[in-house]
This record gives C-alpha cells, sequence and structure tokens, in this order.
C-alpha cells in the first residue's frame, strides 16, 4: 500500500518540530542558569588538567592536515600516539608514539577498537584517553582550562572552527549546538553530545567502549550506549580549533556519510535506545526525536512545507505550531551569514544526492 504524500510530509515534520520544542527547552534551562560560552585563548587559567592524559590521533591518509594536529599536541602536557590506520611512510609523526594497522579500514571506529584490543598494556597506565582528529588543533593554553568533573566517565571539548565557505556555517551550527543545547543538557543533568575530535574518556571507559562501537557515526553511537549504561557525559571547558570542509562536495559526502548513520544507529542500537528511555523517559525521547529533527537545512523547509499544507487542509493551528518552531530555530541561528548558511543547505541537498552512492558502498561485503 503507498502512503499518501502528505502522510510522508507530515510525520517526519512533526518529529522534526518534537525536537525543536527540545532545542527551546534546552535553551530555556541554559538560559535560566546562567549563559556562559567556552574561554577564550590567554584567559585566566581556572581548571586543573587531567594528569597522565594520553592524545590519540587515528589517522589515514590525511597528509598535511595531520601536521598541524601532531605539532599543536606533542610538548603539551600529555603524551601523543598516532594511530595510522594503514601505512604511511612519509609521515612527520612530530615525536609521538606510532602504532600502525593493517590492513587499514574500514572506518575510525574500526582502528579505535584495533587500538584498544592490540594495544591494551599500552593505554592502561593513562587515566584518560583524548581522541584528536587529524585537522583539529590544541589551543597554546589548552590544559590551563582541561577540567574533568567528578562524576564524568566522558568529556568533551569545545569546539571552535578555523575554516570559510561552507565550513564557516557548519562551525557555527556547532558552536550553537555546544554553548545553546549541550548547555542545556547539563542544567537539566543529561548527558552532552560527544562529537568526534576532542571526545576524552577515563581509560576503562575507552577499552570497554571502542570495541563495542559499529555505525558509522561512532561519536553519536559513543554517546548513546554510555548514556544507556547510566554513565555520565559532561563538558569540559577547553577549547579545540577543528577545521570543517570548505568546498560543497567534500561538505556534501561528508554529510551523506553522517544522514545515512543516524538512521543506521536508530536500526542497529534500537535496544540502547530502549534502555535509555527507561532510566531517563524524557532524555531518552528526546533522543530519539534528535534523530529526526537533523539536519535543520533540511528540516526547516520541510517544517514549512507541511505548516502550508496543514494551513490549506483547515488546521491552522497545528500548522501554526510547525511554523513557530521553525521561527525558534531562525531565531537561534540569527548570528550566522545568511550567504553562508545557504551554501550550508546546498550541501545538504548534495548529501541527499549522494546518499545513495554512500548506502551501496556501506553494503559492499
Amino acid at each position: 500500500m503507498r502512503l499518501p504524500l502528505s502522510l510522508l510530509i507530515l510525520v517526519p515534520a512533526t518529529l522534526a518540530a518534537c525536537d525543536a520544542v527540545v532545542r527551546m527547552v534546552l535553551w530555556g534551562a541554559n538560559v535560566g542558569r546562567g549563559f556562559s560560552p567556552p574561554p577564550t585563548s590567554g584567559g585566566r587559567a581556572e581548571a586543573t588538567p587531567y594528569m597522565k592524559l594520553l592524545i590519540v590521533v587515528p589517522a589515514r591518509a590525511e597528509g598535511e592536515r595531520l601536521q598541524s594536529t601532531l605539532a599543536s599536541a606533542t610538548g603539551q602536557h600529555a603524551d601523543v600516539l598516532l594511530l595510522l590506520d594503514g601505512d604511511d611512510a612519509g609521515v612527520n609523526a612530530h615525536g609521538a608514539r606510532v602504532v600502525v594497522k593493517s590492513p587499514a579500514g574500514p572506518s575510525k571506529a574500526a582502528a579505535l577498537a584495533w587500538l584498544a584490543r592490540e594495544h591494551r598494556a599500552l593505554l592502561e597506565p593513562y587515566e584518560a584517553i583524548l581522541v584528536l582528529d587529524a585537522g583539529s588543533r590544541l589551543e597554546p593554553d589548552f590544559f590551563a582550562h582541561f577540567s574533568w568533573p567528578d562524576d564524568a566517565t566522558a568529556v568533551q571539548t569545545f569546539l571552535r572552527g578555523s575554516t570559510e565557505g561552507v565550513g564557516a556555517a557548519a562551525a557555527e551550527a556547532e558552536r550553537i549546538a555546544q554553548t545553546t543545547e549541550d548547555r542545556g543538557r547539563e542544567a537539566l543533568g543529561w548527558n552532552v553530545r560527544l562529537r568526534g575530535t576532542g571526545s576524552a574518556f577515563t581509560t576503562k571507559a575507552f577499552l570497554e567502549l571502542m570495541p563495542r562501537l559499529d555505525t558509522r557515526i561512532e561519536d553519536l553511537e559513543a554517546t548513546l550506549l554510555l548514556t544507556a549504561s547510566g554513565d555520565r557525559v559532561r563538558m569540559s571547558e577547553a577549547v579545540v580549533l577543528d577545521e570543517k570542509p570548505e568546498g560543497m562536495t567534500s561538505a556534501a559526502s561528508q554529510r551523506a556519510r553522517w544522514l545515512l548513520g543516524r538512521y543506521e544507529l536508530l536500526a542497529r542500537r534500537a535496544p540502547a535506545f530502549g534502555r535509555v528511555i527507561a532510566r531517563r523517559p524524557l532524555e531518552g525521547l528526546a533522543f530519539v526525536v534528535e534523530i529526526f529533527g537533523r539536519p535543520l537545512s533540511l528540516m526547516a523547509p520541510l517544517r514549512i512545507a507541511a505548516a502550508i499544507l496543514l494551513i490549506r487542509r483547515s488546521h491552522p493551528i497545528f500548522g501554526g505550531i510547525l511554523a513557530l518552531t521553525v521561527a525558534s530555530d531562525v531565531a537561534l541561528h540569527t548570528k550566522a551569514s545568511p550567504a553562508a548558511v545557504l551554501r550550508l543547505g546546498g550541501s545538504w541537498l548534495m548529501a541527499l544526492l549522494l546518499a545513495p552512492r554512500a548506502l551501496v558502498r556501506w553494503m559492499r561485503p
């Protein structure tokens, strides 16, 4: 039986609107406790470094992007381990210890799982492990701000974009998500979102968690599994400079993987979502609708289309509510450059076109 077009629009639009309501609640919770932006370079240092830390940099043919990352990490108050996913004879390790996974692939999660399994003895002497992607850089005063809340199993640092074009809009969206949504989650006692780079784990959690990751969005999967286990994920007051793809095609390719990965996570980790809902119902339901509410660049226009459809079919109240959720999201992103937002939206539209190709590649043995 074919579903009517109106239903295909209204159902995802309604779920996206629920996610927008959650964003408004998180914004209100953050304002209620007092807004506190991430520190800036050179600010007054109040944090205490988490001693005996290992920085792990996973990389696969990253070239120059890897060099800037290693240069920023070595010489800081931590040891550095370069995890090469496949041999790269020309890499300059900048004094970091190097381990090589062979054969390479298929994903970053697989490389981290291999490290946890095959080099457990190398990791166990450390209290915590910070994962830093190639292209990300530590600020010179990173460890003056790096803090570890007593109840946290994992922490996420603030990410600050350092690129132009599409990357600038993506970085702005991430900044808003961390300073508004994640701050609000902390105010409600919920877990913040791990974001792949600048994420740190206790060594015990790293060794137990990494071999369990098996989706293409290991950061959100790690957040989900830790939340389902009752562990706490908190923010740390340090900043990582994170490069975003500047070109439309490269950004779209990355977003296609991310878009498919969220639905893969929902399908493959349904029991974990159920455990979160059973343990913390409101947080769990908010986690589920988040899957359907992002990206805003695609879901906001869908909500507008649904609102117009409802109003034309004599349901002005429901249609007006959907329109108001779009207005609230626009209000949260008023500082973003309109041109950058249009480029970001274009990259998401291109991601939809690239999604079938990404799916075919995933399904290959």
